[in-house]
């Protein structure tokens, strides 16, 4: 029976693994989905990629291998499809994005394709394209048991689709044993991540195949990974797949595994947390983390460690930190059988404001007496100790972005953040991409999490409109509150930024790393715009998306001084009102201001009642006029835009707060304001 463990130092936790992920797993926010993307790398082919060097495992005693040479090794099932799409064999790529394969052996391969949409050709779709052994492999009868491991080298790029590997015993019943889900998406918001060329690949076949495999099948599939969106061409356009020297071979004895590596405490030390607010704690990671958040809570570095060998194990989780100041620890030593996994982990927790390097990984001890036979793999993190930053992020913008306001988008980009110890927030940090037009505005979100509400989120507090500028693009961004908000420890928030709908206007964001679960991230399409989503347009709705978006706390006082625009001088078109007025928060307010001050009112023309109102206004006007009704509130931000044909109309803006808005009148002939108070 295949067992999973968890240990931290001398503590020992009897949860297992399954269900601390399917708790995660759960979204705060309702109706969230992923996001599909459309945007090909069209203009920007991949010419080149990092080859990796490759370091399989030794293997003794290959029970099976191909290297394409004899294309009769497989079978080919392409869903019916007489084009050129699906699988084929021979030693070219075919791809219209992937550059030359650089397997091991060289010559024949297999490749996937489907479509592509630099031209205007179409592509089938509703496919499922399947490559497998045209044979059955007798593994016991080679090995004496069911203690084997597949490897083979793939070279590729994800997109909207899903590439599995699968095994079966009597083939026809095939179970999925690997995905490419593990890659970041290549799209071009998302830039172009392809896999390393050649990457090696290695999966335990003994969980899947019994104790006494006769007869093993091995496939490898490609279909979409939206199903629900399958009559979308979006969702069936391959940069393609390939796949040479695939072997099964005998495991060896002493064989450990890493993997999901984290630093905050997402598999055991977040149990130690309670939320205090109508949230839990997840134990994220965080790249930036402020001194006050580390002392109240040290990193918390774990990893999953799996026994892929035939022999037991004395494993235990090891780090090393240098930079600012340098630390080593481990875990507990834990004994692993065969087939078995454990959750190790260790703390760190610094004491000076810095940058750090981490290097984490397993040793194992097949003999249990001190001599070291096998060391994992090594994941190494970049972390940085800071005063008064809290952020995600990679640091650097990996080529992916995110549009957050434009002719088709006002949407909100925001992260988890969980508060280890009390805080005063003073602005958002963001990092505004060289694609953003200059004048363009955003504002800062944050919201409470709310685990108890189907609603999953309650806002408590947005900033006025930030205007981009020239010195912002390819910067990184303070956008301040009103007044500092207190973070509570033990609460959980969703926070990030929102743009704003804007006919020429355009902000980008950056974005970098990818998520630790499904919901981690969010996109609140506020006005139901998203054109892939038709089921809701016109509705609000919450996704979740993979990608970190470049948005930090920043919990420094100084950081609380806002933009200041002076109506006194004309600012991108805004013109001297003359009433010698200066400072607003503002270019959309200043404008406002000088657009209000700067004409005469002519009452002749039309009338404006009742002021004050409850929310009913009348607008007269002395003869028809083709022209456009807009309301703005004070900051400068629409709150109503209607065109109107005739010489009279009623407005209802009983739904907005109360307080002073302007009603301006406008064609290309005449324009006219007037202040009306909501009472």
């Amino acid at each position: 029976m295949k067992k999973i463990y968890i240990s931290i130092c001398a503590l020992v936790f009897s949860f297992s693994t399954n269900a601390q992920v399917a708790s995660k797993a759960i979204k705060d926010i309702a109706n969230s989905e992923n996001l599909m993307q459309t945007d090909f790398m069209q203009s920007n082919p991949l010419i080149n990629s990092n080859n990796s060097i490759v370091t399989p495992i030794p293997m003794a005693n290959i029970v099976w291998q191909s290297d394409f040479s004899n294309p009769s090794d497989w079978t080919i099932d392409n869903s019916g499809s007489f084009t050129n799409e699906g699988w084929n064999i021979d030693a070219t790529v075919d791809s219209w994005y992937l550059p030359a394969f650089s397997s091991t052996s060289g010559g024949n391969f297999a490749e996937l394709g489907n479509g592509d949409p630099t031209t205007a050709a179409s592509w089938p779709i509703q496919v499922d394209y399947t490559l497998t052994t045209a044979n059955p492999i007798n593994i016991y009868d080679s090995i004496g048991s069911g203690n084997a491991t597949i490897s083979f080298e793939e070279f590729g790029a994800r997109f909207n689709d899903l590439k599995t590997i699968q095994v079966s015993t009597d083939g026809i019943n095939f179970t999925t044993i690997g995905d490419n889900l593990n890659y970041p998406v290549t799209s071009q918001s998302a830039g172009s991540n392809p896999y390393p060329n050649p990457s090696l690949r290695e999966i335990n076949l003994a969980p899947y195949i019994g104790t006494m495999p006769t007869s093993v099948w091995i496939r490898f599939s490609w279909t979409t990974n939206y199903p629900n969106s399958a009559t979308d061409p979006n969702v069936w356009v391959a940069y393609g797949w390939c796949i040479d020297d695939v072997k099964i071979a005998e495991s060896p004895s002493n064989r450990v595994t890493m993997e999901d590596a984290v630093t905050g405490g997402f598999w055991i030390d977040y149990a130690n947390f309670t939320g205090s607010g109508l949230n839990a704690i997840y134990g994220l990671d965080y790249s930036v983390t402020p001194l006050s958040q580390v002392q109240n809570h040290p990193y918390a570095i774990e990893a999953i460690f799996r026994n892929e060998g035939t022999s037991p194990q004395d494993v235990n989780l090891t780090y090393n930190v240098t930079g600012t100041a340098s630390s080593s620890g481990s875990s507990n030593s834990s004994l692993l059988s065969p087939g078995d996994s454990i959750i190790l982990g260790a703390s760190f927790s610094p004491a000076t404001i810095g940058t750090y390097s981490m290097d984490i990984w397993g040793v194992a001890d097949s003999a249990g007496a001190g001599v070291t036979t096998t060391q994992t793999n090594m994941d190494t993190r970049s972390i940085e100790v800071s005063d008064y930053i809290y952020g995600k992020d990679l640091g650097l913008p990996t080529s992916s972005t995110w549009t957050v306001g434009g002719p088709l988008d006002q949407w909100h980009f925001t992260t988890r953040f969980e508060m280890y110890a009390n805080e005063q927030l003073y602005s958002l940090r963001a990092y505004i991409t060289d694609e953003s037009i200059v004048g363009s505005e955003v504002k800062a979100m944050l919201y409470e999490a709310d685990s108890t509400s189907s609603n999953g989120l309650i806002l408590l507090e947005e900033s006025d409109n930030y205007t981009i500028t020239s010195q912002d693009l390819g910067s990184w961004v303070d956008i301040p509150f009103v007044n500092a908000i207190s973070l509570l420890n033990g609460y959980a928030y969703e926070f990030g930024i929102a743009g704003i709908q804007h006919p020429t206007d355009s902000v980008v964001i950056g974005c970098s790393g990818e998520s630790m679960y499904d919901g981690e991230h969010s996109l609140f399409d506020e006005f139901g715009l998203n054109p892939n989503d038709p089921a809701n347009t016109g509705a609000p709705t919450w996704y979740f998306i993979t990608r970190t978006p470049m948005v930090r706390m920043n919990f420094d006082p100084a950081s609380a001084v806002g933009q200041s625009f002076n109506c006194i001088n004309p600012v991108a078109g805004c013109q001297d009102p003359g009433d010698g007025s200066g400072q607003y928060a503002s270019l959309s307010a200043c404008q406002a201001a000088c657009t209000f001050n700067g004409l005469e009112e002519n009452t002749s023309f039309v009338s404006i009642y009742p002021n004050p109102t409850s929310g009913l206004v009348t607008i007269k006007l002395n003869e028809k006029f083709d022209c456009e009704i807009r309301v703005n509130n004070l900051l400068g931000q629409n709150i109503y835009t209607e065109n109107i044909f005739d010489s009279e109309k009623t407005i209802d803006l009983s739904i907005h707060e109360k307080g002073v808005y302007i009603i301006e009148l406008r064609n290309k002939d005449k324009i006219f304001t007037k202040k009306i108070t909501i009472k």
